[in-house]
């Protein structure tokens, strides 16, 4: 079993080859991925693959973010985005608190690495989803 099936059983989910492709490619990946940026690259590399179409691509989508191999950033351009959970994110409410980065010159959307403490988030409530971005010029862009 490769470390990509050890990953995918780990979280729950059956290790098919298109499921390992994804997982692959968004793991490599610096920046967060919108569904049409995922789907070109891999219309590119298998133009004969019949497998590789648009349901698939958001079933396996679906999946890998319900399992939280993935979460979905809504940066504020109107495109959902994906990136890889952190593996090591043992939280309280199952969901991996960091912020992110869009920069508005080059368009990339990163995860930043420090995570936001629990403590700062009441008891009295239920978090089900975190969305924090934060906009401006990357570091790239401000050399330029």
């Amino acid at each position: 079993m490769t470390k990509t099936e050890k990953i995918l059983s780990y979280h729950g989910i059956r290790p098919t080859k298109m499921r390992s492709k994804i997982y692959k490619f968004l793991k490599r990946k610096q920046s967060a991925v919108s569904f049409s940026d995922l789907k070109k690259a891999f219309v590119q590399k298998s133009e004969t693959n019949k497998t590789a179409n648009r349901t698939t691509f958001y079933r396996n989508l679906k999946i890998f973010e319900d399992k939280r191999l993935i979460h979905q950033i809504n940066d504020g351009v109107g495109v959902a985005k994906y990136a890889i959970s952190d593996e090591n994110a043992k939280v309280k409410y199952g969901i991996d608190l960091h912020m992110h980065f869009h920069c508005t010159d080059c368009r990339r959307t990163i995860c930043l690495p420090n995570k936001i403490s629990e403590e700062s988030l009441p008891d009295d409530y239920e978090v089900s989803d975190v969305n924090l971005v934060l906009k401006g010029i990357c570091e790239k862009c401000r050399q330029k």
